[in-house]
Order: C-alpha cells, then sequence, then structure tokens
C-alpha cells in the first residue's frame, strides 16, 4: 500500500492536476455528474486487465520471439514499429511503449542500429495504432462512453485512418536501409499459458462491459478476479495514478465548461465535424489529448470530428499526448548518451510533420 501512495504523490501529471482540481472546486461550480463512472470504471477495468498481461509478460513474449527471427536492420525497425501499432491496439499506447522501448536498447546494443529516429517513430505508431480500438488509448473509452459508441460505429470511424497509418507505417519502414545482421538474443521470457488462457477470457469479459454489452461491474469483477488468481502482484503495479486523474479531468471540465465566455467560445467552434476536428488538434497540443476529448465534448455532437482530431491532436508536441511524456521518460532511463536533447528535437520535428500529414488525411475523410 505504501508503494502505492508513494507512486501516486510522486506522479507530476496527476499533482498538476489535483491542484488545477481543488482551484475548480473553490471558485468553481462542480457537481458529481461531471464525473462520467462509466469512463471511470471501464478505464480501472482496463488498466488491471492490461497490467496482468504486462505482469505476465504477453507482448514483450510475442515481440521476442519474432525480433529474434529478422535478418537485417530494416526487419528489426519494421516489426518494432509493427509491434507498437498492433500492440497498442489490444495493450493500450503506453504498454506499447513501455513494453517495446527497452527491448529496442536491448537490441541497439548488439546490431549497430540509431535509437532516436525509430523510437520516435516507435511512439508516433503506438498512437495511431491505439486509435483503431475503443480500448487503445483513455481518450477512445471517454468518447466511446459518453456518446454510447456501437463498436460498429466506433470502426466505421477509426479503421480508415487507421489503415491509411498503416500503409505509411511499411512506407516509411523503407527508408531504412537493409543492412544484414547476424543473430540477436534479446531477454528470455517465459510464458504460462494457461495463465493467458484464462486471461482471454476476462478480457473478452472486461470488453463486453467497455462495448455496453453487459453491465461494466461485471467487468470490474473480472479484472479484479484475473488479477487476484493469476497474479496478486499486479495490485501493486496498476497505474492508479492516471483513473485520479481522469477524475480530476472531469472535475477541472465541468468548472470550466460552466465559464461563460469559454461556454460560448468553445459552442462557436465545434459546430461542424470540421470545427469540432480543428478544434480538437489544436486544443490537445497545449492539453493533451485527453482532456481535449473531455472538454469539447461537452459542447457539440460531432464526435466523428472530436475523434478525429484529439487521434491527429496527439501528434505535434511533447504534451499532445500523455503516451509522449511516456516515451521520453523511457529514452530517459534507457540511454547511456547523454543524446536526450537531440531526441527532444527530432522527436517533435518528426511528430510535427506526422502532424501536418494527418491534419490533411484528416480533412479529406472529413470531407469525403
Amino acid at each position: 500500500m505504501s508503494s502505492i501512495i508513494r507512486k501516486i504523490a510522486t506522479d507530476k501529471t496527476f499533482l498538476i492536476t489535483l491542484c488545477l482540481a481543488i482551484i475548480a472546486f473553490i471558485f468553481g461550480h462542480v457537481t458529481v455528474e461531471d464525473i462520467d463512472l462509466k469512463t471511470i470504471l471501464s478505464l480501472l477495468s482496463l488498466i488491471i486487465i492490461v497490467s496482468v498481461y504486462e505482469q505476465l509478460h504477453v507482448l514483450k513474449y510475442i515481440a521476442n520471439t519474432v525480433v529474434i527471427k529478422c535478418r537485417s536492420t530494416r526487419d528489426i525497425i519494421r516489426v518494432m514499429l509493427l509491434f507498437s501499432f498492433v500492440g497498442s491496439m489490444l495493450f493500450t499506447n503506453d504498454v506499447a511503449i513501455l513494453t517495446l522501448v527497452p527491448i529496442f536498447f536491448k537490441i541497439s546494443q548488439q546490431v549497430a542500429i540509431k535509437k532516436i529516429v525509430p523510437i520516435s517513430l516507435l511512439t508516433i505508431y503506438a498512437n495511431l495504432g491505439s486509435a483503431l480500438t475503443p480500448f487503445g488509448n483513455p481518450q477512445n473509452l471517454y468518447l466511446v462512453s459518453f456518446y454510447h459508441l456501437s463498436l460498429p460505429t466506433f470502426l466505421g470511424m477509426s479503421i480508415p485512418l487507421g489503415l491509411i497509418g498503416l500503409i505509411s507505417l511499411f512506407a516509411v519502414s523503407f527508408l531504412f536501409t537493409a543492412k544484414p545482421i547476424d543473430n540477436i538474443s534479446t531477454d528470455p521470457v517465459s510464458l504460462d499459458h494457461q495463465k493467458v488462457w484464462w486471461l482471454i477470457l476476462a478480457t473478452v469479459i472486461v470488453l463486453l462491459g467497455i462495448l455496453s454489452f453487459i453491465a461494466i461491474w461485471w467487468s470490474l469483477l473480472a479484472s479484479v478476479l484475473s488479477a487476484f488468481l493469476l497474479d496478486k502482484q499486479v495490485f501493486q503495479q496498476v497505474d492508479y495514478g492516471i483513473i485520479l486523474t481522469f477524475i480530476n479531468f472531469f472535475i477541472i471540465v465541468g468548472a470550466v465548461s460552466r465559464i461563460d465566455i469559454i461556454h460560448q467560445l468553445l459552442v462557436a467552434t465545434t459546430q461542424t465535424q470540421f470545427h469540432a476536428f480543428f478544434a480538437a488538434i489544436i486544443s490537445s497540443q497545449f492539453v493533451s489529448n485527453v482532456p481535449a476529448a473531455v472538454l469539447l465534448s461537452k459542447f457539440t455532437d460531432h464526435f466523428y470530428g472530436i475523434y478525429l482530431g484529439v487521434t491527429v491532436g496527439g501528434l505535434g508536441t511533447l504534451i499532445a499526448s500523455l503516451a509522449n511524456l511516456l516515451a521520453l521518460r523511457q529514452y530517459n532511463i534507457f540511454s547511456q548518451d547523454r543524446t536526450s536533447v537531440t531526441f527532444f528535437k527530432t522527436f517533435t520535428w518528426l511528430n510535427l510533420i506526422y502532424l501536418i500529414i494527418f491534419v490533411i488525411i484528416g480533412s479529406l475523410i472529413l470531407f469525403i
């Protein structure tokens, strides 16, 4: 319990949003209805079940199994980007980054391969891949819950952008040289297949709740039971800070949305799908795409524009997506050559390039 409290107490994002939430309580008008309980329970269920996958090293096992079969530097980069894209769809963008960045550093110690551009792209494709599923990132969970989106409706929004993202992944991989490499080694990982099958069953129940086929409380029960029965250590690893941060977001947004001048401004800037799209992109660059989704949803029914906007808006600045900050932190932890500043510059430039490209793509999707 003390380690959980210590982790929350040192979570800078939580502490900042907590201060803002307290200010909102004191000077603004906040109601209990501002907190979307379905989103909170969905997020908690998902975080617990994903933490079990992480504890059982499922994604790491799959990635290691495939990476050791690569025969060129281009193969390695393509496989890592593909795992980031697909892994974020299934395990969230945060888990994809936490799992794959250390693996890439391990590989780069054995193979003459530069790290900065591939890890920057790995983060970009984690953000793009996570947009494909309702459970790939927190803003998707929220939008599905708030607008009561069915799975076909959501996939109808996400698949066009996802396919374009996947095509761009394969295209960009050809920009890397294909230097032949010898066999590479990775940290050995064993997998308890029986536990994994039970975990898959629990995951199905969790997803049924998230998608509103069953009550969300069943999802929470399934995730808690899976953690308790498969690996109790999971409860120590769960990122409770993000749950509390989300509650802070709801409180802050509730207070801000009732300020007359902001209310009028946001209503005016979200009147059409295009307006909602660009409002979401711009606001994401300054406050991150999760709070941008929560804030703008209060003022418009144009959920497609908001979805595309916060997805594309996750590209760009470092704070546009919490996953971007996580990638920088991971790079700082594993890098031994004092290249963090260079990584930040390259990461930002690549994100801005992708932002411009996907703003154009998103606009065309809305136009068509």
